[in-house]
């Protein structure tokens, strides 16, 4: 995508950035990931089967299961 700037930047879709957030728990404050987490499992629009998917592949899919069990 393109910033308002004219800069070319990656873009990803939310199922990755919160499998990514989890994939790097470590580096990102606990506050940020629960919520981040509880919003995505509160939107109407959310894919539960591409969040799988990208959860398998990043090897996060039981961490993932964890919260996910508290929150659906």
């Amino acid at each position: 995508m393109k910033t308002p700037f004219g800069n070319t930047v990656r873009c990803y879709d939310l199922e990755k950035t919160i499998c990514d957030l989890i994939k790097n728990r470590s580096r990102v404050s606990n506050e940020l990931l629960l919520t981040a987490i509880k919003r995505y499992a509160a939107w109407d629009g959310k894919d539960l089967n591409k969040l799988a998917e990208y959860a398998k592949k990043l090897r996060v899919s039981k961490i993932l299961k964890t919260y996910l069990e508290v929150l659906l």
